[in-house]
């Protein structure tokens, strides 16, 4: 991948992934990748990258999130207060922790949308949905880029894959459109999807993306 942290994690996933499985290996990893999330979303470093471009703006994750955490917290302290009575004493810490990590991933989560942007680089596109999903493009393999505004399957957010179509939505749709040269890959948080000719993203400003791609493409996009 195009920027250094990425390229880490990705060798480092691969390296886990041959020890213990692709799945295990992501998951293991996607840990790491929450955390980093949280700091990038915590300090802003990731909206000083001018080759940075957001797609949240219309995310209704962190409307869900609260509430999830909300009940996250509610349910881990009325379990730890039960479990006090119980006779065993390291049950009430036990389920405060898991609950404690269960809320740092529901964060790392809603964080990641943030942290993570689409990236245009000079050697091709960077394209995600937080940790959920991602996406690398080199530009010899764009064939077309168009702004157009499309309802993605079922009016859903994150990841989906439809035959050689991926949707990257938010607020359930998307509003641009990389076309590929030939099929390529969109990695889910725990799988791969191949075979993908087209990726249908969400951009808070599609017009500044559009037009740094026509900046940065070797030949300009279509």
């Amino acid at each position: 991948f195009p920027t250094r942290r990425s390229s880490d994690l990705s060798a480092l996933e691969e390296a886990v992934g041959r020890q213990v499985g692709p799945i295990a290996g992501r998951l293991i990893v996607g840990e790491p990748k929450l955390w980093a999330a949280i700091f990038l979303w915590i300090s802003g470093r990731s909206r000083r990258d001018a080759r940075s471009f957001q797609y949240s703006a219309l995310s209704n994750l962190g409307l869900i999130s609260a509430v999830v955490l909300g009940l996250i917290v509610l349910e881990g302290g009325i379990g730890g207060l039960l479990a006090r009575l119980a006779p065993w004493p390291w049950l009430s810490p036990v389920l405060i922790i898991i609950s404690v990590y269960a809320a740092v991933w529901i964060i790392g989560i809603y964080a990641s949308l943030r942290a993570f942007p689409h990236i245009v680089t000079e050697q091709g596109l960077l394209l995600r949905y937080g940790v959920l999903g991602e996406a690398w493009v080199p530009w010899r393999e764009v064939d077309q880029v168009v702004k157009e505004t499309l309802v993605s399957p079922g009016g859903m957010d994150g990841l989906s894959s439809k035959g050689e179509i991926a949707t990257l939505a938010v607020g359930g749709r998307t509003t641009v459109t990389i076309r590929r040269r030939s099929p390529g890959k969109v990695k889910g948080f725990l799988r791969e999807t191949a075979g993908i000719n087209q990726i249908r993203i969400a951009v808070d400003d599609p017009d500044a993306f559009l037009a740094a791609i026509t900046a940065a493409a070797p030949h300009g996009a279509d």
